[in-house]
């Protein structure tokens, strides 16, 4: 059987449809590789059988940056960030772009809330590469997220609205983007302006039930109370319906302002 299809096969290695990491192993080794993929791929990724078998892989092939992320990235979503980043430090030490280290920065931002440390990374990495892009979003969106989290309110304004033109060049409105310029606008006393931004998000994710919370917020502080607290209700509801973020992460992670039921539960006294 060849590499090429076995590596095809196995998902720790979907990215790789070559034989290139095996090139200067010799029979024996690719064998023991082979094997190892093949069992790694009985156990959950979460399991320290998986660290154990990457261990054994990383033995035959130290220097492969991929297999030291693959360590790092299910102890990230275990919450184990320190230990994490010890193995994505070593892949991007041995990666010879930039892969891993916009991986990285994005882990720091949305993982580790290190926002200073990750807002460093992606403006080195946006001197190279002005349209970057990780985890689906440009870079100005992670920068965007460090300043928010940071209170840097004037400086998230401006990163993601770099985002957007990003997105603008595709004919592309990302509700996500359009969300956090509604919570900087209400953050910043910019009710009014809010509204319109949250509105967007609204009619490119329907029903979303964080666009809707922050709306309602916004509408409270307008003197719209009877609007505000209808458009609570109908969010709290809209969480209940799981129509909430969906990104890919935030099945680990929630993101910086996204809503909870502990969100709902403190609000509720502001709507009565």
């Amino acid at each position: 059987m060849r590499i090429l299809f076995l590596l095809a096969c196995f998902p720790i290695i979907m990215f790789s449809q070559s034989n290139t990491m095996t090139k200067d192993l010799n029979d024996a080794q690719k064998k023991v590789f082979l094997n190892l993929i093949k069992e790694d791929s009985k156990v959950s990724i979460f399991s320290v059988q998986h660290q154990q078998y990457l261990d054994s892989i990383l033995a035959i092939l130290p220097k492969e940056a991929f297999f030291w992320q693959q360590k790092a990235m299910p102890l990230f979503k275990q919450k184990k960030y320190e230990l994490g980043m010890t193995y994505l430090d070593k892949a991007v030490e041995l990666d010879k772009t930039n892969h891993y280290k916009e991986y990285r920065a994005f882990i720091k931002c949305l993982f580790q809330k290190d926002y200073v440390s990750s807002l460093n990374e992606f403006k080195e990495l946006s001197k190279e590469n002005e349209a970057g892009a990780v985890m689906d979003h440009p870079y100005g969106f992670w920068m965007a997220l460090c300043c928010l989290q940071l209170n840097q309110f004037d400086l998230s304004r401006q990163y993601m609205e770099k985002a957007v033109l990003f997105g603008r060049k595709y004919n592309v409105v990302n509700p996500y983007e359009m969300l956090y310029l509604g919570i900087i606008e209400y953050e910043t006393g910019n009710y009014s302006n809010a509204v319109e931004y949250l509105d967007i998000s609204l009619k490119h994710y329907k029903n979303f039930a964080d666009a809707e919370y922050y709306k309602a917020l916004s509408l409270n502080k307008l003197n719209k109370g009877l609007e505000a607290k209808t458009l609570f209700l109908k969010s709290k509801k809209d969480f209940e319906a799981g129509i909430t973020f969906n990104e890919g992460n935030s099945l680990y992670e929630a993101f910086p302002y996204q809503v909870s039921r502990f969100t709902y539960a403190y609000s509720e006294k502001f709507f009565k």
